[in-house]
């Protein structure tokens, strides 16, 4: 693919010129001016804007009206060097005829001649592209006139049997984009990416409000179960099993005279009628045409009976702004099987307060036992089935899968019988020795799982062993590999284990990306509960035994039976995105401190970091925050995990949450370290009368771990009511109400944070990071990672309060170790530069409730 780099340097717009749709404030003039350079110079900036702030929508402006300058400037700048090449040529040509150096002449001239012809093919592969996009944009009127259409009604059906064997021949290539030899041009794209669909789906709703709206090639991508419009695939409740149901109905080919035991099963087997060719293209002309979020293109392609998630894909060589997930463009695999190419382009991430852990959580993997046993019967059924059309070559490769899968699960079994309780760490190269398959290729054999689509054949044949009727007296006995399938699927299925299953990894790219949203709504017609494959995460786990043994360590757990990846070093992940990118933008409410991210993605590129930290939008008396170091009664507040259970400490909190709801009008929420904590106190509150007297006074919610949508709706309303005090909700650190949430106005007028939530140190994972970063950037480092963790969290807490610029609030933060400059220091600067530290040298918690009282009344 080719591309064109101006010479020329654009000039920096006033900010009138960004098509910013409301009046900018200064910050966001500034914002949108220092990230056009950043993109101009193809730097690595880090840009902080608090929450509230408008920051999408700004980094959405800047980005596009560079993009735009930029086409317009590789087009103009384009031509004039072709009418210079050429003057050049010319001139050469008469000075040839009267020079007597021959040679030197024709040297110039080939080197001119070159020169032309590279531009000259440059400006066809533009031309070329031009005339593309006026066919997407023909195709997208046309898919207007005609409205809705139904499944099926376009394209035939091929009439190709399906092969239903397993022969060596049959080795299909990965679902996504193919590598295609044609010589195109490629403009610079945009990536921006968030944490949330809901996050982006706001971005294409402030999108349409600006000029740019009109005329920007905009694309959503998200995974099959936004997108899927076909009944079939999206009634099952996993999104592994609907990854594997569509590759299958995508592939599928229409029997010309189907037998009556396939009719049994043609739900199963027939060909997915969303994906037919000219619908697909209709709606990615549409997609193209006009911004439109994850749920407003589900909606079309349901409309015109045309794949979404196809749509989608096929759409991202043409689009100029692509709006995708986390997980879609931190992964390499995720970016390859939806055919993103970095290279030249301008990555975006928004909210990326959590970049680093989000990059170690993407590429980690794990398998339980469970899994490895139902990988052992569906292989060994499979080899069994299929063995007599196996070449020897690939015969081998699935006696090393199934050795493999036994090895793992004596590890685990060696592992219960030696260690007792505990957990061990080991490195990828300690697990293979151990598991006595250090001498097996896992590259050569992850190759022949890819190109084979092993995956999916051995979950196919699974399905079909589990779909044929049992054996009767009217049919002959099955074969011992149905059989042994059959017998532990049923097994499974009366095996219903109550306890709660060890949380495993994502299967492939699409899984990961769906354990990023905030929840999943249930299905409303209860279905046959399916057991995903085991294959993908066995083969997701083989994968990281591949990477660098000093990237990552192995965790096994023998008492909960799984064998989990943890990556240490998140660089080598992020490094084809560096490198590949022409510029990077790291954005974010709260992304101090920043040092480790520094550290541990951008050491190779320090030359082209650049970092931008903003103020708020809101007045300085907009927000008054606290540092409470002693409770009402006058005792230390210390919330340390050893202490923070005592009837002291509980004592203390609940008089100040009582007294803070007498001052504090509308919401109150606070933020505790943990759910067990969060049940202490709440039980205390019960028992000691506390919460009935704040009953008086507000109305009390709690959260609890899973849903939280029904809860924010009830909280809402008690502070709606006609003559309500407000409410009082509790929640945790690290839940769902702490990141991502608006609690403007009413919703959030006080934040309180109890403690400082730190991690448990004694955690495996997290002492053997803490350890890694020790050794790789010297002593202090891990426990700066760990203090770092817990500050971040805070910092979210306080972003949920002040979302406006006619926003106010008050912010507390309960620990007498809040008032430690370090500590203060890490701290958003709008928070930080305004604390008021409350002790018993200053008037104590007396003095906060009236300073509370007078600041709501001046409101």
């Amino acid at each position: 693919m080719a591309q064109y780099t101006p010479s020329q340097r654009l000039t920096t717009p006033s900010a009138q010129e960004f098509g910013f749709p409301y009046p900018p404030y200064t910050i966001q003039e500034q914002l949108m001016q220092e990230l056009f350079q950043v993109l101009e110079r193809g730097q690595v900036g880090i840009f902080e804007s608090p929450t509230g702030t408008g920051k999408s929508l700004t980094l959405t402006c800047g980005a596009l009206t560079w993009l735009a300058r930029h086409e317009e400037l590789v087009r103009t700048e384009m031509l004039a060097r072709i009418r210079r090449v050429e003057q050049e040529l010319a001139k050469l040509k008469d000075e040839s005829e009267h020079s007597s150096d021959w040679l030197e002449s024709q040297g110039k001239s080939r080197a001119q001649r070159e020169e032309l012809h590279r531009l000259q093919h440059l400006q066809e592969l533009v031309d070329k592209q031009e005339q593309q996009l006026a066919q997407i944009r023909k195709g997208a009127t046309k898919h207007r006139k005609q409205g809705r259409a139904q499944p099926g009604k376009h394209g035939e059906q091929e009439k190709d049997p399906e092969l239903s064997s397993d022969s060596d021949s049959e080795h299909e290539t990965e679902d996504g984009p193919q590598e295609t030899s044609e010589d195109r041009y490629r403009p610079v794209q945009i990536f921006f990416c968030s944490r949330t669909h809901s996050q982006l789906a706001q971005i294409v709703a402030e999108l349409r409000k600006t000029p740019h709206g009109q005329a920007v090639r905009c694309i959503s991508l998200g995974s099959r179960q936004q997108l899927c419009g076909n009944p079939q695939v999206r009634r099952l409740k996993h999104v592994g099993l609907m990854n594997e149901r569509c590759l299958d109905m995508a592939t599928k080919k229409a029997r010309p005279n189907p037998s009556k035991k396939s009719r049994l099963s043609a739900e199963a087997n027939s060909r997915c009628p969303f994906k037919a060719a000219p619908l697909v293209e209709s709606l990615r002309d549409l997609a193209l045409s006009e911004p439109l979020d994850i749920e407003e293109l589900a909606s079309e392609g349901a409309a015109c009976g045309g794949c979404s998630y196809y749509a989608s894909r096929s759409a991202v060589e043409h689009a100029q702004l692509v709006l995708l997930p986390y997980q879609l463009l931190l992964q390499k695999s995720a970016r390859n099987q939806l055919g993103i190419n970095l290279k030249g382009s301008i990555v975006i991430v928004d909210e990326a307060h959590n970049l680093l852990d989000s990059v170690a959580q993407l590429h980690g993997s794990e398998i339980n036992r469970q899994q490895l046993e139902r990988a052992k019967v569906q292989i060994s059924g499979y080899k069994e089935h299929f063995q007599k059309r196996f070449s020897t070559k690939n015969l081998l490769k699935i006696n090393q899968i199934i050795f493999i899968v036994r090895r793992l699960l004596k590890v685990l079994d060696r592992g219960k019988e030696t260690q007792a309780n505990s957990s061990s760490m080991m490195r990828t190269y300690e697990l293979t020795a151990e598991g006595d398959f250090f001498n097996i290729d896992l590259c050569e054999l992850l190759d022949f799982c890819a190109r084979s689509r092993f995956a999916r054949k051995v979950q196919g044949h699974a399905d079909r062993m589990e779909r044929e009727p049992r054996p009767s007296e009217n049919q002959p006995p099955v074969s011992t590999a149905r059989s042994l399938i059959l017998q532990r699927l049923a097994s499974e299925q009366k095996q219903k284990e109550k306890p709660k299953p060890v949380k495993r990894k994502a299967e492939d790219s699409e899984e990961k990306a769906e354990e990023f949203q905030e929840q999943q709504k249930p299905p409303k017609k209860p279905v046959q509960e399916v057991t995903p494959s085991p294959i993908r995460p066995l083969l997701a786990f083989l994968e990281t035994l591949t990477s660098n043994a000093e990237d990552g360590r192995i965790l096994l757990d023998p008492v909960g039976g799984t064998l989990k990846y943890i990556l240490l070093d998140p660089a080598e992940q992020f490094a084809d995105i560096v490198e590949e990118a022409r510029a990077i933008v790291i954005a974010g409410g709260t992304m101090q401190p920043t040092q480790e991210l520094k550290e541990q993605l951008f050491t190779s590129c320090q030359d082209r970091l650049v970092e931008h930290f903003y103020n708020h939008v809101v007045a300085d008396d907009a927000v008054l925050p606290f540092v409470i170091s002693n409770g009402p009664s006058g005792a230390p507040l210390s919330f340390q995990f050893a202490h923070r259970a005592s009837a002291e400490m509980l004592q203390e909190l609940s008089m100040l949450l009582r007294n803070l709801c007498q001052v504090v009008p509308g919401g109150v929420v606070c933020f505790l370290p943990s759910y067990e904590y969060l049940d202490k106190v709440y039980t205390y509150l019960e028992q000691s009368g506390t919460l009935e007297t704040i009953r008086g006074r507000k109305s009390v919610f709690r959260e609890v771990s899973g849903s939280a949508e029904q809860l924010l709706d009830n909280y809402a309303l008690a502070i709606k009511k006609p003559a309500s005090g407000g409410a009082l909700l509790l929640s945790v650190v690290g839940g769902k109400l702490s990141e991502g949430l608006n609690f403007a106005d009413d919703l959030g007028r006080a934040v309180l944070v109890v403690g400082l939530p730190y991690a448990n140190r004694q955690s495996p994972e997290l002492r053997q990071r803490m350890q890694h970063l020790d050794e790789k950037l010297g002593p202090g480092a891990g426990n700066e990672y760990y203090e770092n963790l817990c500050l971040k969290a805070v910092n979210q807490c306080i972003g949920r309060a002040v979302r406006h610029i006619k926003d106010y609030a008050c912010v507390y933060l309960l620990d007498k170790r809040f008032a430690d400059p370090k500590i203060r220091g890490k701290l958003p600067k709008w928070i930080s530069r305004h604390i008021v530290e409350s002790n018993s040298a200053n008037g104590g918690f007396g003095a906060v409730q009236a300073r509370t009282a007078r600041f709501f009344k001046s409101r």
